[in-house]
């Protein structure tokens, strides 16, 4: 459990250095949310102030408390609006850097990558993880920024007035934190099993979207449509445990708040019969407006969670180990002399010979086909030749040098690919054509 505890911090510290370029807008939010948190207490403290003027009778000061009521609504809104804004332009940031260090990740990272994961999971990873881990790194923080300030400003109010019966909200601290913790573990479960739902809906309709000749060619509508269900079934299941979830935590939290502060007026009403007016009213309209933080202090709890079990798959890709390439060999133009010595191959992981001790050459000019049965390694065969796999065994030369001692970037600048797969990308013919060209 506390290996499962650090691991989380640890996360949650890594998910937050992606705040760190935007540190000043940052700033200016916090300092946003405590001008809107401090107006909290001033707003008991005015009531207060109110009654006990009311019953003195002092009218010369209620001609400021309306005035000294706008201020407080006004600082507050300038709060809200600086706290607001500036986090919604660190979230911004934070959701771009993401979406673009993963993307950037996938075009480094090796084929055999790509050929052991779920292209579905791949591509929610960006459009959907993302924006979960958004909700960790900036609303969360927003939330407890704000709402913690709150409900530390009211717990400092009430303390002021009274700190024996203020004890009682300490009290009762252990039992919100044990609910609290409960919650934590369900919720990160539950939202790992809906990122891969969403992960296979993707890759589902991918396929089906890619494939629908194919398809459609052999009848596979209905077998397609029951998986997609399927998953699309399981999604649905687990985003309604993950509410019910939150529906049981909210108002179990309000009800253990509301016993909280029945016992609390039973016992000002007990204790505080030497107080003023004023000064009972404004302790009990500070009490009654600390469960609002509390809860949605509480609420964020999940929007964590949830952050964290995608940080995590976002962490997985950034620490894959990318296409290493020791290669420093590069020249302008090649002859195309290619010569195979005896080359073998198994794919990573995989102790099966896909090629075995293969020699021939292939001269400039000369056109040649690989002929065999499906699966029998030709197309393997080719993308040793762009090094999208390295060769076990053996040499291959190009123009007697061998391929592993070229850069990929330059061995690869040589070679014009006509997969079995066609790409089409989306933007212009010229641009399609002219791949990574500046002209065509």
């Amino acid at each position: 459990m506390k290996k499962k505890s650090s691991t989380n911090v640890i996360v949650y510290k890594r998910l937050l250095s992606y705040v760190k370029p935007h540190l000043g807008f940052f700033g200016i939010s916090i300092l946003g949310f405590l001008l809107y948190s401090s107006t909290q207490p001033l707003f008991a403290a005015l009531v207060k102030h109110i009654i006990d003027t009311l019953q003195t009778e002092k009218r010369e000061e209620m001609t400021y408390l309306p005035l000294f009521f706008s201020g407080l609504i006004f600082v507050r809104g300038i709060g809200s609006y600086l706290g607001n804004y500036f986090l919604a332009r660190v979230s911004s940031s934070v959701v771009h850097a993401l979406r673009c260090e993963v993307f950037n990740k996938y075009t480094r990272l090796p084929t055999a990558y790509f050929d052991a994961n779920n292209s579905g999971y791949m591509i929610s990873r960006i459009t959907h993880n993302v924006g979960q881990v958004t909700q960790a790194t900036t609303d969360s923080v927003r939330t407890f920024v704000r709402e913690g300030l709150t409900a530390l400003g009211l717990l400092g109010y009430l303390f002021f007035i009274n700190w024996q019966l203020s004890l009682i909200f300490i009290g009762i601290a252990p039992v919100i934190l044990m609910m609290v913790s409960y919650v934590s573990k369900r919720l990160r479960t539950l939202s790992k099993r809906l990122q891969d739902s969403v992960g296979d809906m993707t890759h589902i309709t991918s396929e089906l979207v890619n494939g629908h000749r194919v398809v459609r060619s052999y009848g596979g509508e209905e077998y397609e449509k029951n998986r997609f269900k399927e998953r699309s079934l399981f999604n649905s299941n687990n985003a309604l445990k993950v509410a019910t979830t939150l529906a049981i935590h909210s108002p179990l939290m309000q009800l253990l708040i509301g016993i909280m502060l029945s016992v609390l007026m039973y016992l000002a009403l007990y204790f505080m019969k030497q107080t003023s007016a004023g000064e009972f009213v404004g302790y009990l309209t500070a009490a009654f407006l600390l469960p609002r933080p509390i809860r949605q202090l509480s609420d964020a709890n999940g929007d964590i969670q949830k952050g964290i079990a995608a940080a995590e798959s976002l962490f997985t890709v950034l620490d894959e180990q990318e296409e290493v390439d020791t290669g420093t060999y590069e020249t302008e133009q090649c002859q195309g002399r290619l010569e195979f010595k005896q080359v073998s191959f198994t794919y990573p992981g995989s102790n099966d010979l896909v090629i075995d001790n293969i020699s021939f050459n292939i001269l400039p000019g000369q056109t040649v086909a690989l002929v065999g049965a499906s699966g029998g390694g030709k197309s393997t065969l080719v993308s040793l030749v762009s090094r999208f796999y390295e060769y076990t065994q053996g040499e291959i030369l190009l123009d007697g040098v061998d391929l592993k001692h070229y850069t990929r970037t330059n061995l690869r600048s040589h070679i014009a690919l006509v997969t079995q797969h066609v790409t089409l990308f989306n933007d212009t013919v010229a641009a399609t054509v002219s791949l990574n060209k500046v002209t065509c």
